[in-house]
């Protein structure tokens, strides 16, 4: 964190505008994967199933899996352009309230995107791609944990644990990285060098060598 705030005004305003450009290339090609992956591979035309044809774009891998890795591409590449816009527009800037404004709509960006684009489409994808639905067993509970009883989870119940998870973790990260944040710009504590010893273990004052 320290580090960010050593930079000059040029260096930062390089690594700035390269994350700016770098993130919006990623970013559409995050959304551009994810939008061909998402078409089906087959359709129904007068009740009989034919293969979906995109024209150029029909090599693109369509599924679940590719979809997926589109939505962790697109999401990188919106961090990358956050990042650059904090680099670029406030880190190292003297704070006045349109920068204090503009550092709160970057603050307000990241948080929508993390805690409510992120759980929308984890849960659109596993409710439609991945199809777990209340109705599909994942796994059932032994027996003897049950009093006898059947205890079945639905592939639905494991869909909305990884949600809870995922934003309690989230929530602690915020939290920690709100606290480190607050230390760019600030110098580094300095660490005294322990003073010199003798080969007998005495401390050698300034002369004596």
């Amino acid at each position: 964190m320290n580090r960010l705030g050593e930079l000059t005004a040029q260096q930062r305003s390089r690594l700035a505008w390269t994350l700016l450009i770098l993130g919006t290339l990623v970013l559409a090609v995050g959304v551009w994967l994810v939008h061909y992956a998402g078409f089906p591979e087959t359709e129904l035309v007068d009740g009989v199933e034919v293969p979906v044809v995109l024209g150029e774009f029909n090599w693109v891998p369509r599924g679940w899996l590719p979809k997926s890795i589109g939505y962790l591409i697109a999401f990188g590449g919106s961090q990358l352009m956050l990042a650059g816009a904090a680099i670029g527009f406030v880190l190292g800037r003297p704070m006045t309230w349109a920068r204090a404004a503009f550092a709160a709509f970057i603050a307000w960006m990241e948080l929508v995107l993390i805690f409510g684009v992120v759980p929308s489409e984890w849960l659109n994808l596993a409710q439609t791609d991945l199809n777990w639905s209340p109705q599909r067993v994942a796994f059932t509970l032994p027996r003897w944990l049950t009093l006898g009883n059947q205890v079945d989870i639905s592939l639905a119940a494991i869909k909305d644990a990884i949600s809870g998870t995922y934003n309690l973790v989230m929530l602690g990260a915020a939290a920690v990285f709100a606290y480190k944040v607050q230390d760019i710009g600030k110098p580094r504590p300095k660490v005294e060098k322990p003073a010199p010893k003798s080969p007998y273990g005495r401390p050698l004052v300034e002369g004596e060598r």
